[in-house]
């Protein structure tokens, strides 16, 4: 946030609801939905942030969204004018972060973008920008799938099944690249295969959060977790 002030940017947060004391208030319920507050480093981030040339300083908005759920989510925001920007505004603004996050989710675990093939600073940047290309490359292949999943009459909207897309082409990406065979073959029998075993959107589905263990999550990710990638 220091950062982002000091060139001037913009920026709305979600934060946890014991990353400040505002924040611990709105997230029990208390005080206003809306506080402006002038918030400072910890002890442990006051050494960097001069180094940098950060401000020590600085006054943000938090602002409590109360979800569909119950659930109170507490954000930080830049944008101080209540008139300006009502704090009725930043629950649609809030979801509207869904699909960003769901994209990093893909990167993150979908891709395992953290598994790095090496660990030298050149083979960190090839692995990063080979899994960006990736999910270009699967964006435009699935393009025409995704048209055709549109016109379909269905009760749920439907999308390209992404552990479907990116196992097809990772399986297809050196024939599409550089061999000499037909490339519109090649796409159409992808296509083909992404209309098989769409996912449905069930937009209106509030499903309860549950709360796992560390014990249970790493279960999973040694365990139980199906790499398709």
């Amino acid at each position: 946030m220091a950062e982002l002030s000091h060139r001037q940017r913009a920026f709305v947060i979600r934060c946890t609801a014991n990353s400040f004391k505002t924040a611990r208030q709105l997230a029990k319920g208390k005080g206003l939905a809306s506080q402006v507050v002038t918030i400072t480093p910890p002890d442990g981030q006051l050494a960097d942030i001069r180094q940098r040339g950060l401000p020590e300083k600085i006054t943000v908005r938090f602002v409590r969204v109360m979800l569909t759920t119950g659930e109170a989510e507490i954000l930080v925001t830049s944008l101080l004018d209540e008139h300006a920007y009502p704090s009725a505004d930043f629950a649609t603004l809030y979801r509207l972060r869904w699909g960003i996050e769901t994209f990093y989710g893909i990167l993150k675990t979908r891709l395992a973008l953290e598994n790095f093939t090496g660990q030298s600073v050149e083979a960190i940047k090839q692995d990063f920008y080979a899994t960006i290309y990736l999910t270009g490359l699967e964006s435009v292949l699935t393009d025409t799938a995704q048209a055709c999943l549109d016109d379909r009459n269905t009760r749920h909207p439907q999308t390209v099944n992404r552990a479907v897309s990116f196992n097809a082409i990772k399986n297809q990406a050196f024939d599409l690249l550089f061999s000499n065979l037909d490339t519109h073959t090649l796409t159409e029998q992808l296509t083909t295969l992404f209309l098989k075993n769409p996912s449905s959107q069930r937009r209106e589905r509030n499903p309860p959060r549950r709360k796992s263990s560390p014990r249970a999550l790493l279960n999973f990710q040694k365990r139980k977790k199906k790499h398709c990638f």
